[in-house]
């Protein structure tokens, strides 16, 4: 019997003092502290009937010897079910301190993230040792609805707290009629995703109010969720206000009203006066424009590169200007080419003038190369040249592609930034996705062209559709002569080239190429012709003067079931 009592004091000894060397240091008072934790966090919880819950949170925080501010409370403000989210609205009531004392806080929503934060205390006061805080709040739709049963699954803690919670209780009062006799209850705890790493206790203290407390130590990531069930009946499913249920729905008015408005402009601004639409072909020059001139009628204003060589070989076939292919020296070396000046008087067009006289500002000879990095600046005056022109013959109106450029720099931004509302409002996202297009769309359309602009650009159409149809008008260009060299540099603006002067072999003939030297183009490898070799020289120098004329210098930088945290609620916070 002695023996007997001596072995259980022994145990019993033995018990204790491995209990104490197991104990976690965080368990055991804390000294010495000179960091946020928090020494007790209570939180009170009341279900109601219309499925919201009202939350009142003492949290006892300890920041020792360390000068703080205070600390944060991150809450999320959507639940995710296997349905897809239920939105949970956040009203904060009240933040003070147990005596009730406001304290100053500053709030943030992170739609992205789906959270709202407050940030307790004052960037000018500091605080240090203990600090009481009472953050009193509700929460609308918190409970989820199931055929057959209620349920309020809450994350009670949190999982993301950057500070430990020393000891922790929530008390939870279910509505009247919910008891403990008809009520299914689980408990979850530890790190988000574990069902019951910690073991909490949890028990009814009355017939429908449940408590639960874990007075050990919550460190960073760890949780209590409880998931609560319960009879239909006692609770009504929350009914969302009619913004909140059709709010969302409104972001679909704003494609509405851009379209409206971008009507509105369009017909004021940008439609062109009707006229007949037919397309006759042309079958002559068009007012006799140069291609630089026919170019910017053509695409309403715009200058493009093909427009510039075009007119280059259209001052060489009226006279002005030679031009010799040089040799090709080195490996994969692309050719150049040197153009000389041979009459000094000016063309008719204003805007060949300019180009013609930017060629030679130097000297009567240039080669093709030495322009690359330096003509793109000429290009503006050019353009400018050939626009006033077109303008004062009311062909061109002034400044038409302005509000086209307002509306492509309305556009472009706001696609790009649609996409970022994609992940956290995809109405909002489809209503900036669908105006952005509308807007994209009228773009082009701003652009205008007088009455006698636009008969004269279909007359330009029907000039295209002549070089297009060639063999269709065979007689008319065997009529003619040297309507291949004439029509060239037109065939070169349109961009059909090689396909023009195949057909021009189809109608003259391989004899015919093969004696035509004209005395305009000239140089090394092109010593005779055929229609290959010569559709193939003339891309070749159309091509490079486009690029290299049209080029500026580059610049170079650097660049750089259930489980814990599941449910609503929860979230977490930290020391400031």
């Amino acid at each position: 019997m002695c023996y007997d009592l001596g072995m259980k004091k022994i145990l019993f000894f033995f018990a204790f003092a491995l209990t104490f060397t197991l104990l976690p240091a965080y368990a055991l008072a804390r000294e010495n502290v000179d960091y946020w934790y928090i020494k007790d966090f209570q939180s009170d919880i009341t279900v109601n009937r219309d499925s919201s819950i009202d939350v009142v949170e003492n949290i006892v925080a300890d920041c020792g010897t360390a000068q703080k501010h205070g600390i944060f409370r991150v809450l999320p403000t959507v639940q995710y079910l296997e349905s897809g989210k239920q939105k949970s609205r956040v009203e904060l009531k009240s933040i003070t301190d147990f005596d009730g004392k406001p304290y100053n806080y500053s709030g943030s929503s992170d739609p992205f993230k789906n959270t709202i934060t407050w940030k307790i205390g004052d960037e000018d006061i500091w605080v240090s040792s203990v600090n009481n805080y009472r953050i009193s709040y509700s929460v609308k739709n918190a409970l989820r609805h199931q055929e057959d049963k209620d349920e309020l699954y809450w994350n009670l803690s949190g999982n993301f707290w950057d500070i430990p919670i020393d000891s922790f209780t929530a008390t939870i009062h279910l509505p009247e009629g919910v008891t403990r006799e008809n009520s299914e209850l689980n408990v979850y705890s530890g790190d988000f995703g574990e069902k019951n790493a910690l073991e909490p206790t949890y028990n009814f203290v009355d017939d429908n109010t449940l408590r639960v407390e874990y007075p050990h130590t919550l460190n960073l990531g760890g949780g209590i969720t409880s998931s609560i069930a319960f009879p239909i009946g006692f609770v009504e499913p929350y009914v969302p206000s009619f913004l909140e249920k059709y709010g969302t729905y409104f972001s679909y008015l704003l494609p509405i009203l851009i379209f409206l408005l971008c009507i509105k402009l369009w017909r004021k601004y940008g439609r062109d006066p009707k006229v007949n639409p037919t397309v006759a072909p042309e079958f002559e020059i068009p007012e006799k424009l140069s291609p630089i001139e026919m170019g910017l009628v053509y695409s309403d204003g715009t200058l493009k590169t093909n427009y510039i060589s075009a007119s280059i070989i259209n001052l060489a076939v009226n006279g002005f200007i030679k031009i010799k292919q040089i040799e090709e020296k080195g490996f994969l070396r692309q050719p150049d080419f040197e153009f000389e000046r041979v009459k000094q008087s000016s063309p008719t067009s204003v805007a060949e003038k300019v180009l013609l006289d930017r060629l030679f500002s130097a000297s009567d000879k240039t080669k093709l190369s030495a322009l690359k990095n330096n003509f793109y600046v000429h290009l503006s005056d050019i353009k400018s040249k050939g626009s006033g022109f077109l303008e004062k013959k009311k062909f061109l109106v002034a400044h038409s592609k302005t509000l086209s450029y307002v509306f492509w720099g309305l556009g472009l931004p706001a696609l790009l930034i649609s996409f970022f509302f994609m992940f956290f409002s995809m109405h909002l996202f489809l209503s900036l996705l669908i105006s952005a297009i509308i807007i994209l769309v009228f773009a082009p359309l701003m652009r205008k062209r007088t009455e006698e602009g636009h008969i004269l650009f279909r007359r330009i159409q029907g000039f295209k559709l002549y070089l297009d149809k060639a063999e269709k008008y065979r007689q008319r260009y065997l009529e003619k002569e040297n309507v291949f060299e004439k029509l060239l540099p037109y065939a070169i603006m349109f961009g059909i080239t090689r396909e023009w002067i195949k057909k021009m072999k189809d109608i003259y003939g391989e004899k015919y190429f093969a004696t035509y030297h004209p005395v305009w183009f000239y140089g090394a490898g092109i010593a005779s012709f055929n229609a290959d070799s010569f559709s193939s020289a003339i891309s070749s120098v159309s091509s490079n003067m486009a690029t290299t004329m049209s080029s500026s210098p580059s610049s170079s930088g650097t660049g750089g079931g259930g489980f814990s945290g599941g449910g609503g609620g929860g979230g977490g916070g930290g020391g400031w």
